[in-house]
């Protein structure tokens, strides 16, 4: 007499078990058969590709305000806040003032607006921050502290506030 045991649940196999092979593990994120010549890239290389990435963009953008002025009337659409309100909002002027700083006349930026001006030449330095930082291969800072969003949040809000208000034309984006 012989042994036989009964099926149990090791013998039942899913349908997709049978008819196809066992998937490896990563089978959809990595090649296995290697391209000849190609080698994956390392170390500072893959780091700067952001960086670089974000230098290109923002000189891009710098040659189309420099082609394309924003100070014409007509080259670029109204702000859609001012349009429906008829007040300005804290990035009204963004354009112009942006425009003024790829062109060289920083006291001109100040007067389309002054908070763009701050803002971008803080841009510039965390981008140059962020820079190094992965040329050298160190982690990431963030600077998403709940006092920094905070400060940020309530200096917009007077910002908006004040270039609102009637008689002080020196805030407004002229």
């Amino acid at each position: 007499m012989t042994d036989v045991k009964a099926p149990g649940p090791a013998a039942v196999r899913a349908p997709s078990a049978v008819c196809s092979p066992a998937p490896r593990q990563g089978w959809f994120l990595q090649h296995t058969d290697p391209i000849p010549g190609w080698r994956p890239m390392h170390g500072r290389l893959r780091r700067m590709i952001a960086p670089v990435t974000f230098g290109f963009a923002a000189v891009g953008v710098g040659v189309l305000l420099h082609a394309v002025d924003p100070r014409e009337p007509g080259n670029y659409p109204t702000c859609p806040f001012l349009w429906l309100t008829g007040l300005y909002c804290p990035g009204c002027g963004a354009m112009r003032a942006s425009a003024s700083v790829v062109d060289g006349d920083v006291s001109g930026a100040f007067g389309f607006n002054p908070l763009v001006v701050i803002a971008l030449v803080g841009l510039v330095v965390m981008f140059a921050l962020w820079t190094r930082r992965q040329w050298q291969g160190r982690p990431k800072l963030s600077i998403t502290r709940p006092w920094v969003t905070t400060a940020l949040t309530v200096v917009t809000v007077v910002f908006w506030v004040a270039r609102n208000v009637p008689g002080w034309t020196w805030l407004s984006p002229a």
